[in-house]
């Protein structure tokens, strides 16, 4: 079912019960003041890249809540933090479990909830998902009922390169949980994480998708009519049932539908942007990467020529600011 922007932001006007630092917040939590202020340059200056992605790969591992954020930078020990991570682990059971109407439904939202995690930032169908006694629309259900209450998101694919966009729930979606480091740690793979130079090498970049996506729920303006715009999360596929093609996150600037791709490394293949840029109106594009901040000109395999600007990707919450500058540049280089 595809559903107009405006009608479908009602639904995802929701924060999660569990509320987390974004990386700048992290970054000042911990103390890291030199870091902060790197951060925080536009244009970023790429000396100072190694350190911040190592804090940033530092708090991917960690996540956000802050009772575990203060922990860590008290006592600078992961395995210390066990106690913080399953006291709010059982928190959200007990919530998820709360809202449930009957002794049934308590046992699907809960089975539902714990094995939504292994599939953070994954596109799931309800078909099939957890228990198979569950039927989809009783999956569905619980997934809706989790949504609606701030225990996850489900985040879904619009067809469009244009504003507004037409959210299509009838397709699958992709969930979002309330923090990366309680994904980490229930799925036991922080050890796996913890020595890896690019996160968007592992796991079928699942984590790096996921904390890009908790990143940029956090980047919304301070206006309220944007915040209503921006809070809400989306990506976007093909309008072709047997295309493949899917685009990992679209933003709104300028009143453009911008589109944002996490890639491994530098040579990442790009074909799903270039399909998107090939139909979009504008041709801006975004790879965020374990890399330095660098711009260039690039050509479509249709022969259609864009910009693309490659940004760290410990720079998503600050994605905005550096989209500004970076259309600036391509509008004067044009203009010459």
């Amino acid at each position: 079912m595809i559903v107009e922007f405006s009608v479908f932001v009602a639904i995802c006007i929701m924060r999660f019960t569990l509320q987390t630092y974004s990386f700048e917040q992290f970054l000042t939590a911990t103390g890291n003041r030199e870091a902060l202020e790197l951060y925080r340059e536009v244009p970023f200056h790429n000396y100072g890249y190694e350190k911040l992605v190592s804090l940033f790969h530092q708090f991917c591992l960690i996540g956000g809540i802050p009772d575990v954020v203060e922990s860590f930078a008290q006592k600078g020990s992961i395995q210390r933090l066990a106690s913080l991570y399953d006291h709010h682990l059982d928190r959200l059971f007990t919530q998820a479990a709360s809202f449930a109407a009957t002794r049934k439904t308590t046992e699907r939202l809960m089975q539902v909830y714990q094995d939504a995690f292994p599939f953070a930032a994954t596109r799931i169908t309800y078909r099939g998902f957890s228990n198979p006694r569950f039927r989809s629309r009783e999956v569905g259900n619980a997934f809706r009922i989790l949504h609606e209450n701030g225990l996850l998101h489900l985040v879904y694919p619009t067809t469009r390169t244009t504003l507004p966009w037409m959210i299509d729930t009838g397709r699958a979606p992709r969930i979002q949980l309330p923090d990366t480091g309680l994904v980490n740690y229930y799925t036991g793979i922080q050890e796996a994480l913890a020595n890896q130079e690019d996160l968007s090498a592992v796991f079928n970049r699942q984590i790096s998708l996921h904390i890009v996506a908790q990143e940029l729920m956090h980047a919304v303006d301070i206006n309220e009519e944007r915040e209503m715009r921006d809070s809400s999360l989306h990506f976007w596929v093909r309008d072709k049932t047997q295309s493949s093609a899917e685009v990992d996150f679209v933003i709104e600037h300028q009143g453009l539908s911008i589109p944002v791709e996490v890639k491994r490394g530098e040579h990442g293949r790009l074909r799903s942007l270039h399909q998107f840029v090939e139909a979009a109106s504008h041709p801006f594009a975004v790879r965020l990467y374990a890399g330095p901040l660098m711009v260039r000109e690039a050509r479509t395999t249709a022969g259609k020529t864009f910009y693309l600007m490659s940004l760290p990707y410990f720079l998503a919450g600050k994605i905005r600011e550096h989209l500004e500058g970076f259309m600036k540049f391509v509008d004067s280089e044009v203009a010459r």
